[in-house]
């Protein structure tokens, strides 16, 4: 892999350099507080933090919103990543001036791109900790399509669902396979199960919103399920709240009960350390994930690492037949078809995605480079931050457990706020459980609503909606199944703005502390003062959108405060030269422009009313008990 230029990688550094990291290390085990911790770090990570922050592509990017301009603030890491330029030069210097298709060893080009391929998987799978009885295959574009390969190479895809119902009857019992979810399943490790020839069986959460160890080992251990075969399909980390899984227990048990331990890291990856471990009794037979959402990721393909024996294909053609797995093929007589015995070879169908491979294992360079203990450090000291300001706040709902270790992914509500008079008995003993009540009973803002706010008023960049995780979505929101299928029915009807959700938003490593207190701020005004943005909007009751309304009659009267300038056009108005421009860069100029949106988002919020009643009317054909936010 390349070195940053100034800069060696993580795994070169000498004796010494490798000493002082550690004696540094062990400094801060006798450092008490995360605050200590983050000062105590600042001068061995700032730089190699502010380097990757330099090569982000879109970095202090404006774009136009009802409000003004705004810089761009991105905050959906979890959903995707962020390009680096580093990366993408690399590709355009180094790879594609000699890009060429594999399956050759006779030209320059397809010498060369192949083993820079084969260069680029190796790499991979030693970051995942990968051995020689494990198999690493690129995927589509992600968890998804990984998930949906280990369906194929294990047996257990189904072509429909008409076949599916025809091959689950042809086959016995003790064929059938028993396949384990959690509660957090993203859509991706879910319906996909559902979809095939197995049996699904879900484990939900216990009493403190976690897997329940208890309820897995039950059933693993049911008379039901003897003698068949059986893996876990389990989060490793929730994509709504963050919350980490234990998943070296969670192996643990599955292996004591004959099952394979298979993870989607697809949330984590991005921050933490993988290791598989085959073959032990805590180790891993499957990992996938998406390296699309790490910093530098995007445009890469899906990733399923895999233990060989997992694979029952081997007697088999592979699950895509075509070019590049094949020794020998002929006109006449599909028997004498002869696949490669090579797993990774086989299950390489047609032209790879060379590209993408040598982009995933270069993702991987900069989070190895990075460290995870650089990265681990930070994002608890933004999480045990925010999740202190944010759960002391009336009126903000932060979903999940808040009291156990998770990545700084946040999912919340935020109610409109009510009477302090109603908040005094806060500071009584036993007022949490009040003060969740309080919260519980009244509606809070549509989540796609507030990310709206986040969008047009700041410029940040968060996401609105239930992440793809509906099941756990009615565990967080408590939504009964009888109300959950009468929503279903509104849907059907063409109501899918009643769809209940949340914001979400992350705090990942690499956020510059401007940014990351920026964002805070952004959630406690609209905590304050979001509501009294409804009546600018119109609410799409069909898609659930919300669209700022042009001709509203407050745009005309605020049209010198919706037109506020920021940045640049100010400096150049005050008439300063461009190096006195570069010099206030240097002082931070995006952290004045961010308390500019703060100042002049109040001034217009002071200026509408602070409604307190429904603004927005209930189509004929919608049930008023079926409307879960505040309109």
């Amino acid at each position: 892999m390349p070195s940053v230029q100034g800069a060696v990688p993580m795994e070169a550094g000498t004796l010494a350099e490798e000493a002082k990291r550690m004696a540094t290390l062990l400094g801060l085990l006798r450092v008490t507080t995360s605050e200590e911790k983050a000062s105590a770090t600042a001068g061995m990570s700032e730089d190699k933090l502010d380097w990757l922050r330099s090569q982000l592509i879109g970095k202090d990017v404006e774009f136009d919103t009802p409000f003004g301009r705004r810089v761009l603030t991105y905050a959906d890491q979890t959903a995707s990543g962020r390009a680096l330029r580093y990366i993408e030069d690399y590709l355009v210097k180094e790879v594609l001036p000699f890009y060429g298709n594999t399956h050759t060893e006779d030209s320059h080009v397809g010498s060369k791109t192949t083993r820079l391929v084969h260069k680029a998987a190796r790499y991979v799978k030693r970051c995942m900790g990968a051995g020689a009885g494990d198999a690493l295959l690129f995927c589509g574009a992600g968890t998804t399509a990984a998930i949906k390969r280990l369906q194929e190479v294990i047996g257990v895809a189904a072509p429909s669902v008409e076949l599916r119902g025809r091959l689950a009857g042809q086959l016995r019992t003790q064929e059938r396979w028993v396949v384990f979810v959690g509660p957090y399943e993203h859509h991706s490790n879910l319906l996909s199960w559902r979809q095939s020839l197995a049996d699904v069986v879900e484990i939900g959460v216990d009493e403190d919103g976690l897997i329940d160890i208890a309820a897995l080992r039950g059933a693993l251990g049911s008379p039901d399920y003897a003698n068949r075969p059986m893996l876990g399909s389990f989060s490793a980390c929730s994509n709504v709240t963050g919350i980490m899984t234990d998943t070296r227990e969670i192996a643990r048990v599955l292996h004591q009960h004959g099952a394979y331990a298979c993870f989607d890291f697809a949330a984590s990856g991005p921050y933490v350390k993988i290791d598989m471990k085959s073959g032990q009794i805590d180790g891993y037979d499957a990992v996938y994930l998406s390296p699309h959402k790490f910093v530098g990721g995007p445009g890469t393909p899906g990733i399923l690492l895999m233990n060989k024996e997992m694979y029952r294909l081997n007697s088999q053609p592979p699950s895509t037949c075509g070019g590049g797995t094949v020794a020998y093929v002929n006109g006449f007589n599909e028997e004498d078809t002869i696949y490669y015995d090579d797993i990774e070879e086989r299950e390489d169908a047609g032209t790879p995605p060379i590209v993408q491979k040598i982009r995933a294992s270069l993702a991987f360079w900069v989070k190895e480079y990075i460290g995870y203990d650089r990265m681990s450090l930070r994002e608890h000291v933004y999480s045990e931050t925010a999740m202190k300001r944010l759960v002391s706040n009336p009126n903000v709902w932060v979903l999940g457990n808040t009291s156990v270790e998770r990545l700084p992914i946040f999912s919340f509500l935020i109610y409109p706020p009510v009477k302090d008079s109603l908040f005094k008995a806060v500071d009584q003993p036993g007022s949490d459980r009040w003060l969740e009540d309080v919260k519980h009973k009244r509606l809070p803002l549509h989540g796609r609503f507030v990310t709206r706010l986040f969008n047009d008023l700041f410029g940040i960049q968060a996401r609105g909606g239930c992440a793809c995780a509906g099941p756990y979505g009615h565990t967080l929101l408590k939504i009964e199944n009888e109300l959950s299928l009468r929503l279903r029915s509104a849907i059907l009807e063409g109501y899918s703005g009643l769809k209940p959700g949340w914001t979400r938003l992350s705090f990942s490593y690499y956020l510059s502390k401007d940014e990351f207190k920026f964002i805070l701020a952004a959630i406690e005004f609209i905590a304050s003062y979001g509501h009294r943005f409804l009546p600018l909007y119109q609410f799409d009751w069909i898609t659930g959108n919300w669209t700022f309304r042009k001709q509203a009659i407050k745009y005309h009267l605020m049209k010198e405060e919706l037109a506020l300038d920021t940045g640049l056009d100010v400096l150049i108005k005050n008439d300063q030269s461009k190096d006195e421009y570069k010099i206030e860069k240097k002082l931070g100029v995006n952290q004045k422009k961010f308390e500019s949106y703060l100042e002049n988002a109040k001034k217009i919020a002071l200026s509408l009313p602070d409604i307190n009643q429904q603004t927005v009317s209930i189509p004929k054909g919608v049930d008023p008990d079926l409307v879960l936010f505040y309109i």
